[in-house]
């Protein structure tokens, strides 16, 4: 017997072993962030993590448990989500990577009925940190720009910045706080009021990765020059430095200046049709 739920604080530790410490964690404080879990023979075998935003209800993870695959439980709890999201006319959204139009993700939401497939701007890209053109990068440094590391600022303006970011659905993490952060090599450009550019790069082993690139309208001259001071302050040699670039800025950056990356990924966003 197969039935899906609203997973509660009272029942989310019957799923743990299909989450991270962080994820568990998340689902208990943030009040917009929901979970279904699927139970069949009394296992709980999948969880599909929701986030309720404006305005749309966005699929953040999709996960079963290896022994209950190629069973229909995924496509179950993503219906299962569409039909309690049709009470409320809310859209059902889920934006994912992929490398190529093969890979298992895109398949799934590509075969699921009512709901659609479309690439977005975007990439996901490598190239090994003893090709980085630094001196390509150094041409665009700026005197006249203040450039500051973003955890040297105070709490507050770090506080109000990021409130921003979200309030433009512009910032990709939850409940950041830096923890996975280079943090020397997270820089902003400021005016000491208020921050136009900014970048964030994180740890994942020998490799780096340029998680986060933000600028204000008008501001891609902070932007180049901060890019050319994270450039000058990068490991010469080693593994590799991986770009997300998510906007038309961010893609038409990484074009022009690393013409010869890897691109690993691609984004796609899979929208519901609301018809069932």
């Amino acid at each position: 017997m197969r039935e899906f739920i609203r997973i509660t604080d009272e029942t989310l530790h019957w799923f743990a072993p299909l989450l991270s410490e962080e994820l568990c964690r998340r689902l208990t404080e943030q009040k917009n962030l929901y979970a279904i879990g699927a139970v069949e023979d009394r296992t709980a075998c999948g969880i599909l993590v929701f986030r309720i935003g404006k305005p749309v209800a966005e699929i953040r993870m999709l996960a079963v448990s290896p022994e209950y695959r190629r069973r229909g439980i995924a496509r179950g709890m993503v219906e299962y989500l569409c039909r309690h999201a049709w009470d409320t006319t809310t859209p059902v959204v889920c934006s994912f990577s992929a490398p190529d139009l093969q890979d298992p993700v895109y398949l799934f939401f590509a075969g699921l009925e009512n709901f659609s497939v479309s690439p977005e701007d975007g990439m996901i890209c490598k190239v090994p940190l003893s090709e980085i053109p630094r001196s390509r990068l150094a041409a665009l440094r700026n005197n006249s720009v203040q450039i500051r590391p973003f955890f040297s600022l105070p709490a507050v303006t770090r506080r109000q910045f990021l409130l921003q970011l979200e309030q433009q659905h512009a910032l990709l993490w939850d409940n950041f706080d830096g923890q996975d952060c280079c943090q020397p090599l997270c820089l902003c450009a400021t005016d000491g009021a208020n921050i136009h550019a900014a970048a964030f790069v994180t740890n994942d082993g020998a490799d780096l990765d340029l998680s986060f690139v933000w600028c204000a309208a008008g501001c891609h001259r902070q932007l180049m020059a901060l890019l050319a001071q994270i450039s000058s302050l990068l490991p010469q040699s080693g593994g590799d430095l991986r770009i997300a670039a998510v906007t038309p800025v961010s893609v038409s950056l990484v074009d022009k200046l690393l013409p010869n990356r890897e691109v690993l990924a691609r984004y796609y966003q899979a929208a519901w049709d609301m018809q069932l």
